[in-house]
């Protein structure tokens, strides 16, 4: 039953969130969604490894904290230079979709890739939003920096989430009697 609820938890607040994932209003926004993302992706991968994963979905979340500890640093310091309030912990949605895959233990591979391919598809989206409409020179330019490495991230996310999704079985015609 408490599976149950965290899970309704985290839908719903999962869907409040992705409603607003992508439309940074203002600049202090696109710093906390981005950092939001960013340490989603990073929590998210420790919690992978101690899940015992898969060596390629080990191998992606060790990239996932790597990149973290690489964008993060870049993005405290900007807001701190624009004078923004950067996030240091999980916004209450992101923490229910951690607690979502902390109470996996079937399918974890295939969860936390979906999670994380979602995730660096709305901070893709995100970064591309802001080089075309920022009125910020240093934040568009920030987000062009970053939008290549991003990218890569999401493709290897995709990858990997086609090869974990769940096969149906292929459907074969009845052979003829002879």
């Amino acid at each position: 039953m408490k599976s149950f609820a965290v899970k309704c938890l985290a839908a719903l607040l999962l869907s409040a969130q992705m409603v607003n994932a992508c439309y940074a209003i203002t600049l202090n926004a696109f710093i906390e969604q981005a950092t939001q993302e960013s340490l989603f992706q990073k929590q998210s991968a420790e919690v992978a490894l101690t899940k015992n994963p898969s060596p390629q979905v080990q191998a992606f979340a060790k990239q996932a904290i790597a990149d973290h500890q690489k964008l993060f640093p870049r993005l405290k310091q900007l807001g701190e230079k624009l004078r923004m309030d950067v996030p240091t912990e999980l916004s209450i949605a992101d923490k229910a979709r951690q607690l979502r895959l902390e109470s996996r233990d079937d399918s974890f591979d295939r969860i936390y890739i979906e999670s994380q391919t979602e995730s660096l598809q709305r901070q893709v989206m995100l970064f591309k939003k802001e080089t075309m409409q920022s009125e910020n020179p240093e934040l568009k330019a920030f987000a062009q920096s970053e939008l290549v490495d991003l990218e890569k991230q999401a493709e290897k996310a995709q990858v990997l989430r086609e090869k974990l999704k769940p096969s149906a079985g292929a459907l074969t015609a009845p052979t003829p009697a002879k």
